[in-house]
């Protein structure tokens, strides 16, 4: 197992926003991603965390990522829009485009917001938690698919063709915590054989394949050209089919050709919209609560609602620092110097 840096969550954040300004990245937009990634990090999703940090600075180079672009409504429909994400962060773009989606909502219901040319948009459960603590449902999905390309085949298929295609469900109360339910369509995200690879960690059995096809748990065998299984057999592969179809259906400029597509859609709609607030966050309350109430079972201490992990993950790395795997460290460390940034002194 890799050795470990414990480093604070302020110092993370104030070098991962300077990085991205000296990437030529505005100050509002990298305190933005800083915060996004960060969270992430305390969150316990190390995956979609600072380990990003080396990756978006080459995407930054290549010119597939512009780190200065602000995202704008293209098109305006009274609970219905489309922005265009303009190749900058993925973080920017979602979060701009669910501020939309809760503005619409506030005034109709519901708010559907597609994202085009959108980058990697990092934890999707964050854009579910910003919904839900200011008392809307969400809906948050990046799904992408083509041939040959993707980190995941079809079920029943031998070749990569889909993304992780995330999911995410954000649904608030009142006196209970927002709970939001954060998934890749796959067994494991790809940001998390990253982490293991960081650790020189092996993946739980029934992960991935390698590109034979045999059953792995070496993170090395997916990068050689490797898959990440669908999780649930059929059930994960429908919806990671249902993320890309909706993802690139809802964001085309044009047919699609070749089978490629995807696309990032938010959702945001308001209880209050349904039923009076009363009635809404009372019944979420009641039946939260009873739902912690249901005895543990073998090995548990808890039965905790979704986004009860993240929650607690916070709690402890605020008060103890985030662990962060030296090779993950020498990394940002790498596109820090090339970028003349400073780096902290770590335990």
């Amino acid at each position: 197992m890799a050795e470990m840096h414990m480093v604070p969550a302020g110092t993370l954040e104030d070098l991962t926003r300077r990085i991205f300004v000296a990437a030529g990245t505005p100050e509002d937009l990298a305190a933005h991603v800083a915060r996004h990634l960060v969270k992430a990090n305390l969150s316990g999703h190390d995956s979609h965390g600072i380990i990003r940090i080396p990756a978006y600075i080459q995407q930054t180079k290549s010119g597939r990522l512009d780190a200065s672009a602000r995202p704008e409504v293209v098109k305006d429909l009274p609970s219905a829009a489309v922005v265009d994400g303009k190749r900058g962060f993925g973080q920017v773009a979602a979060s701009f485009a669910m501020d939309v989606a809760m503005r619409k909502a506030g005034e109709t219901g519901a708010g559907v917001v597609a994202v085009r040319h959108c980058n990697h948009i990092g934890r999707l459960g964050d854009y579910s938690e910003q919904a839900a603590e200011r008392g809307y449902l969400a809906i948050v999905s990046y799904g992408s698919a083509g041939p040959g390309g993707g980190h995941s085949a079809p079920f029943g298929g031998a070749q990569r063709h889909f993304g992780t295609n995330p999911i995410s469900l954000g649904v608030p109360g009142k006196e209970t915590t927002p709970m939001v339910v954060d998934f890749a369509t796959t067994v494991v995200a790809e940001g998390k054989i990253q982490v293991a690879r960081a650790k020189h960690a092996q993946l739980p059995p029934g992960s991935i394949v390698d590109k034979e096809g045999k059953p792995s748990t070496n993170p090395e065998d997916f990068y050689a050209g490797g898959m990440i299984l669908p999780f649930g057999g059929h059930k994960g592969y429908g919806l990671s089919l249902w993320t890309a179809l909706i993802g690139a259906g809802l964001t085309a400029e044009s047919p699609a050709t070749e089978g490629k597509g995807g696309g990032v859609v938010v959702m945001a709609i308001d209880p209050r919209a349904f039923t009076d607030e009363d009635s809404y966050t009372g019944t979420i309350d009641n039946m939260a609560a009873a739902v912690k109430t249901v005895p543990t079972a073998q090995g548990f201490d808890e039965v905790m609602l979704p986004g009860g992990p993240e929650a607690k993950s916070r709690a402890e790395r605020n008060k103890n620092g985030v662990p962060v795997p030296t090779d993950t460290w020498d990394a940002i460390a790498g596109a820090a110097q090339e970028l003349g940034v400073e780096m902290p002194k770590v335990q």
